[in-house]
């Protein structure tokens, strides 16, 4: 699967219900060497939004200025980050997973880390 084709895509939590739309991941490059001598990409979570399917270009994470990310966030609505092993199920319709929305990750406590 390319990235392309997971972006924009439904989520759906353990009870069905429609959280959001993957609008990017989190990649984490700990993956075997390489021939260019570094390691490989591999998809550690995705990085869903409430609201509409748009591009955060960073001001998710509270980069830029003041103004300009409190009216991101408010077009967003919740912003979550799921991690890789709560994912169920990518299908056509959708991505399943296993939290229900309640139980679901901030993602400004990611940046916490």
């Amino acid at each position: 699967m390319r990235l392309n084709d997971l972006l924009g895509r439904r989520v759906l939590d353990a009870e069905g219900d429609v959280i959001g739309n993957v609008a990017d991941v989190r990649l984490v490059q700990d993956g075997p060497m390489l021939v260019s001598m570094q390691r490989a990409l591999r998809v550690d979570g995705l990085i869903v939004v409430e609201n509409r399917h748009t591009r955060l270009f960073g001001y998710e994470r509270h980069v830029g200025p003041e103004l300009l990310r409190r009216l991101i966030h408010a077009r967003l609505g919740e912003v979550w980050y799921l991690p890789w092993d709560d994912i169920e199920e990518i299908t056509d319709d959708g991505v399943t997973i296993a939290p229900r929305r309640a139980d679901l990750r901030p993602l400004e406590d990611l940046a916490r880390y």
